[in-house]
């Protein structure tokens, strides 16, 4: 029994003729008789009664027409399910961390929304190290993320923003009216994000290369969290600048000027270079360049 045999029959059940089935089909009567025949033999029941130039259902016929139907249309919805299409549909696994969503991606998300209603969206919240790995293992199908220039050659990854970031403080702290050195850093609270999060590593690579153990520090993993903390005077942090502008515009935070190694850190979209570019998938990358012309200016690498 196959698909051909069955589509033959219920032609045959629709038409009530052989003939008529073979031209709807593009088979010769031949092909059609040939597939009933085996169909029935398979079955090891007759389907029809021809009475002259007439074709009825027999009994069995009528209830493996239910199942005939039933077959041919899970059948058609799995070939459409996995047939690729132009029009953006099924789901979009993204991985973030929580100031991308909270401060940066909002926005670009509802846009994205609005545009293909048919796409589920699914945002996972992980730290860098995490997202490289679930990116890597095809736990993620895309990811945005803040850090320095990732280069891995498995990886296809563009580069959307330059995000600059700074030692915050309250605005009464007695690091906010000075120049901060590494062994500032060691006679304060250190505020700091969860491990393998690259603010985090940047700050411990700081004492690393300065042999300095700070004084005290906590570990925290909200980034609002970090700001109360920070206003509240109980120590300093190291956040991008997108995540303090409206603490730092109320006064409520201040910036502690330094001449600390930075690195350039940057918004950057990746995904792994043998990932299959569905539509909507697609489509999301190109959301996300849009999003990030309209504030910043020219994406490069943008998908074509």
């Amino acid at each position: 029994m196959d698909l051909r045999q069955l589509r033959t029959f219920l032609s045959i059940a629709k038409m009530g003729s052989f003939i008529q089935a073979a031209t709807h089909l593009g088979y010769t009567q031949s092909t059609v008789t040939t597939h009933i025949k085996n169909l029935e033999s398979h079955l090891g029941i007759k389907l029809f009664d021809r009475l002259g130039h007439k074709i009825n259902l027999t009994s069995e016929g009528r209830t493996f027409k239910t199942y005939a139907e039933k077959i041919i249309k899970l059948a058609d919805e799995a070939k459409e399910a996995v047939t690729p299409t132009t029009t953006p549909h099924g789901t979009v696994i993204v991985g973030t961390s929580e100031s991308l969503s909270t401060y940066k991606i909002p926005t670009l998300l509802q846009t994205y929304r609005q545009d293909y209603a048919n796409v589920e969206l699914v945002l996972k919240f992980e730290n860098c190290s995490k997202i490289c790995d679930c990116i890597r293992n095809n736990e993620l199908d895309i990811a945005l993320i803040i850090n320095r220039k990732v280069e891995d050659p498995d990886f296809i990854v563009k580069s959307l923003a330059i995000e600059p970031m700074l030692f915050i403080t309250a605005p009464n702290h007695p690091f906010a009216k000075k120049t901060i050195s590494p062994q500032d850093l060691s006679e304060t609270c250190l505020i700091l994000t969860e491990q393998g999060c690259s603010y985090r590593a940047t700050i411990e690579k700081i004492l690393d290369d300065s042999y300095i153990t700070p004084r005290s520090s906590m570990e925290v993993n909200s980034i609002e969290s970090i700001k109360q903390l920070v206003m509240l005077g109980l120590g300093i942090s190291l956040l991008p600048r997108f995540t303090v502008e409206k603490e730092l515009h109320n006064n409520q935070l201040a910036v502690a000027t330094h001449q600390l190694p930075l690195p350039q850190y940057m918004t950057q979209l990746i995904y792994h270079k043998s990932k299959w570019l569905s539509p909507a998938l697609r489509a999301f990358i190109k959301t996300v360049d849009q999003a990030f012309i309209d504030s910043y200016g020219l994406v490069k690498n943008s998908i074509e």
